[in-house]
């Protein structure tokens, strides 16, 4: 075994940690379990990481801004709708675990309208609900054709994941167009205002439209559940700016040699 490799044995089995010294595998497991005992902290990572990959591939692409940003408004809603069946328990509220990334979308939604108009992001809305349709429809299409019979307990658990039911599939759908449709109206509303305010105040808004509309559609008036669904996607609002600020500077560019 290398010197340096450190091994031993936890919960899920033998776990091996490139690391110099004990100390430093002490500090990673003081810092994972802080982590893990503080959701919103750990959600607001994964959020910075997700628009940090956006500015990433926004950079390697940075003549086709426009062409990047749609491709991952329609990932990143088939990612948000596949993950939402995985409840997380933020502390301040219940909410899907594709809430994350879920909310860039919005912040990407938001970056289509400021740097290309609103009737180019209302094409792009009304392109994602169908193609958040045809998803949908695939994934159920999917758990009616026969699975082998040594893949039958999987195939079980596999289609309660892939394939919402037919009225969380509906609310997802009506909340989602309501929705973004009033975020983009938002944010394309006065030009004048900072940049920052027009796309805050959009995704507040929009958020609180959203979480009630589908909570109240799949489950009923919940108000508990709609609130800390609200909260948590209001923490979420502020990294928009990494999205937004990070494409402006490339989309600026392509428009004065254009």
């Amino acid at each position: 075994m290398h010197p340096l490799m450190l091994v031993w044995l936890d919960g899920e089995g033998y776990t091996a940690y490139l690391l110099i010294t004990r100390p430093w595998r002490e500090v990673v497991d003081a810092v994972l379990a802080w982590l893990s005992a503080h959701p919103l902290v750990l959600a607001w990572l994964y959020g910075a990481v997700l628009y940090l990959f956006y500015l990433l591939l926004i950079w390697l692409w940075r003549e086709r801004v426009d062409s990047v940003l749609v491709g991952l408004f329609f990932g990143t809603l088939t990612a948000a709708q596949f993950i939402a069946n995985r409840l997380v328990d933020y502390g301040v509220g219940t909410a899907p675990a594709g809430t994350v990334i879920f909310m860039t979308n919005v912040a990407l939604l938001d970056a289509l309208a400021v740097f290309y108009g609103r009737a180019f992001a209302l094409r792009a809305v009304r392109m994602g609900f169908f193609f958040q349709a045809a998803v949908a429809f695939a994934a159920w299409a999917a758990t009616t054709l026969p699975a082998p019979s040594w893949f039958q307990e999987r195939a079980a658990v596999v289609d309660s994941v892939i394939a919402p039911s037919a009225q969380i599939a509906i609310a997802s759908l009506t909340a989602y167009l309501i929705s973004s449709t009033i975020d983009v109206y938002i944010v394309t509303r006065w030009p004048r205002l900072h940049l920052l305010a027009r796309v805050y105040s959009s995704s507040l808004a929009a958020q609180v439209v959203d979480s009630a509309v589908f909570i109240t559609l799949a489950f009923g008036p919940h108000l508990e559940i709609i609130a800390g669904q609200i909260v948590v996607k209001w923490l979420q609002v502020p990294l928009e700016a990494i999205l937004i600020y990070g494409a402006r500077r490339y989309v600026a560019s392509i428009k004065s040699r254009g």
